[in-house]
């Protein structure tokens, strides 16, 4: 019985370490793609939930930049209105 909790550990060890792994770039571009930095982060620990955070990222817009370009169109328009 004692010989079975640390070969356990040993075997969720790859696990844990690829779980944290995979934190790391799902906290950088959810702080870079204007999303929600802690909750991304705490799905990207999660097994098999993680390669889903990651996949959701490639494909994710950009919110920080959208925010940019309707503030920008709305300058326009209010430009374009005061003439």
């Amino acid at each position: 019985m004692e010989n079975s909790a640390p070969s356990l550990f040993a075997s969720f060890l790859p696990l844990i370490l690829m779980s944290l792994l995979m934190a790391i770039p799902a906290h950088l571009l959810a702080k870079e793609k204007g999303r929600n930095v802690t909750k991304w982060t705490i799905l990207a620990l999660i097994p098999i939930v993680n390669f889903a955070c990651i996949w959701f990222f490639i494909g994710a817009s950009n919110l920080k930049l959208e925010r940019k370009i309707d503030d920008l169109a709305l300058r326009l328009q209010s430009q374009s209105d005061k003439k």
